[in-house]
């Protein structure tokens, strides 16, 4: 039987989160209430812990059990009460030219910079105001998309399908790595490791793996994932590395997880043979001493990357029910809903914990 009132984490101001408690709302037939079993703490909320914004309820890759469903919303979704899913972030509206397609994070209506509503950004200011996991309940929005989940794995390993899927669709579907291929994955944080798995799930001959010093453990844990090389460039030289490991042959794929700047855009494009692809998640406005006519030379592609599609979510979720044993070593350190600024900040590792993938269990 659902409470009469629930508690959640508020950002109220930059890097400062309490506990409030919220009525829970009343929910209509096209809607849904979701119980928090947990919820990851991705990058990007540690860039969004730290901004001037409205008040909000954080937390983007959430998983839970369906506490209240409304008839309409069941049809829909074909889901039932006390069914398990993991929901993605996006809430598109579902008729545009993206939404037609697998593109749907791309609909403005999504697009909290645009005036669209996303779950872990808006504010509490828009109505019903639930709209992020680090909660005990988040309102289920009519345009939710939902995936079931299986009911025997651990929450806490079901909050990487969002990371997960962003490997795929970054190393896969954008990339296409395949056989016979080379791909470099430049930072070893949750995305680019995801990135390192999904590659050699795909076949790649070779996934290589660049981090820094401080990456030492993130390292390791990129070779249990399918790494066959894993360097800290700081001691090494990237481009020597790949032109050895390759025979000359030079690199297929190259995924920037890390920097996108000028230095590891002029190393992915010495690294890469006629006709590579070069694809950063993450950019620097100053890409100054560039070699660009190197890249046309090559006939290089370069390419940003953001989000999933759902089709990638779904193949995350499917890994990570045969592959739980691989995939475990992703996950570090779980925080009650109490220390939600903690877990944020040992995402950041500023929490002396070396850490890769972080949750909030709202319940513990």
């Amino acid at each position: 039987m659902t409470k009469d009132l629930f508690r959640a984490s508020v950002t109220y101001e930059p890097f400062r989160s309490e506990i409030r408690e919220f009525p829970v709302p009343e929910i209509t037939d096209d809607a849904g209430l979701l119980r928090i079993e947990a919820a990851g703490v991705c990058g990007s909320d540690i860039a969004a812990h730290g901004e001037v914004a409205p008040e909000r309820i954080l937390g983007h890759e959430n998983v839970g059990v369906i506490e209240v469903l409304g008839s309409e919303a069941a049809e829909r979704w074909g889901v039932a009460v006390n069914d398990r899913v993991v929901v993605e972030e996006y809430l598109p509206c579902g008729h545009c030219d993206f939404c037609q397609t697998t593109d749907f994070r791309f609909c403005s209506e999504s697009d909290p910079t645009v005036g669209g509503v996303r779950y872990g950004s808006t504010g509490i200011g828009v109505e019903p105001g639930f709209w992020g996991g680090f909660a005990e309940f988040m309102y289920l929005h009519p345009r939710s998309r939902l995936h079931k989940a299986p009911g025997d794995v651990d929450p806490e390993l079901l909050t990487l399908a969002l990371p997960l899927g962003n490997g795929f669709e970054w190393a896969v579907v954008e990339g296409g790595s395949g056989p016979g291929q080379t791909v470099v994955v430049f930072g070893p944080g949750q995305q680019g490791l995801a990135c390192v798995y999904a590659a050699k799930k795909a076949g790649a001959d070779r996934v290589v793996l660049f981090g820094v010093g401080k990456d030492i453990h993130r390292l390791k844990v990129g070779k249990l994932l399918g790494a066959d090389v894993a360097v800290n460039i700081e001691s090494a030289d990237a481009v020597s590395i790949i032109r050895e490991v390759t025979h000359g042959r030079l690199a297929d794929v190259v995924i920037d997880t890390a920097r996108g700047d000028a230095a590891t855009l002029s190393s992915a494009v010495s690294m890469l043979r006629q006709r590579g692809k070069y694809l950063f998640a993450t950019a620097r406005n100053d890409v100054s001493g560039v070699p660009l006519g190197d890249a046309q030379w090559k006939t290089l592609s370069l390419r940003g990357i953001r989000g999933h599609s759902y089709a990638a979510v779904e193949w995350a979720i499917d890994q990570i029910s045969k592959d739980r044993a691989v995939l475990a070593n992703l996950v570090s350190q779980s925080f009650e809903l109490d220390d939600v600024d903690l877990a944020i900040r040992t995402t950041a590792n500023e929490a002396g914990q070396d850490s890769i993938h972080v949750s909030v269990l709202p319940w513990s």
